[in-house]
């Protein structure tokens, strides 16, 4: 989760972990159909049928999704709709995975009745309270808030020829720069070097 002491790429850093257990567990080319299909709905001018979710678990999981990877100056989880990436990574190769995420977001959706009884479902919540519930949940290390953040980050920082980070939306945000070749200077490290090597 984002606060205000934390920047997008220090929690994008700190969840490379996250990332990786899940990368190094599937297999490549069944993760690149999953991130095909969400590129196709980001083109499509109808939302698709969703595979595993019904709208209101949909609603929540973008909702979840939007708060880890925010819509702010520029594009978030939403607009890369990675509800769609994890709609079929669930109905595909991370099938194995989908009683437990479907469990987790029903215990998710019983935490906000319980704090605040009548609000319905996390996608209704204010935007502050899904925060204070998503941060509570990470500090617990919740496996539903791990598996959410997992499956989020891979959804928007895929390589864009599989499909997700449109317009490379998620490197941009990493400050990744997508060069084929570098050449010197390679960093601060060595700059000075190259000035004295010019003369």
């Amino acid at each position: 989760m984002l606060d205000e002491s934390t920047s997008r790429r220090d929690f994008l850093a700190a969840s490379a972990a996250a990332l990786a257990s899940l990368w190094l567990t599937a297999d490549p080319r069944e993760v690149q159909a999953s991130l095909r299909h969400a590129a196709h709905a980001m083109g499509s001018p109808q939302p698709l049928a969703f595979q595993v979710f019904s709208p209101e678990e949909a609603a929540d999981v973008e909702a979840i999704a939007a708060q880890i990877i925010p819509t702010d100056d520029s594009p978030g989880a939403r607009e890369a709709k990675v509800v769609y990436f994890i709609d079929h990574s669930l109905a595909n190769w991370a099938s194995a995975t989908k009683g437990d995420f479907s469990k987790g977001l029903a215990e998710l959706n019983a935490e906000v009745e319980k704090r605040w009884p009548g609000t319905g479902r996390f996608a209704k919540l204010a935007s502050a309270r899904q925060i204070e519930l998503l941060t509570d949940w990470e500090k617990q290390k919740k496996p539903f808030f791990e598996s959410a953040r997992s499956a989020t980050l891979s959804g928007m920082f895929s390589n864009p020829s599989y499909g997700g980070n449109a317009d490379k939306i998620g490197w941009n945000l990493l400050g990744f720069e997508d060069r084929f070749a570098w050449q010197p200077p390679f960093g601060s490290y060595d700059a000075d070097l190259m000035k004295g090597s010019s003369r």
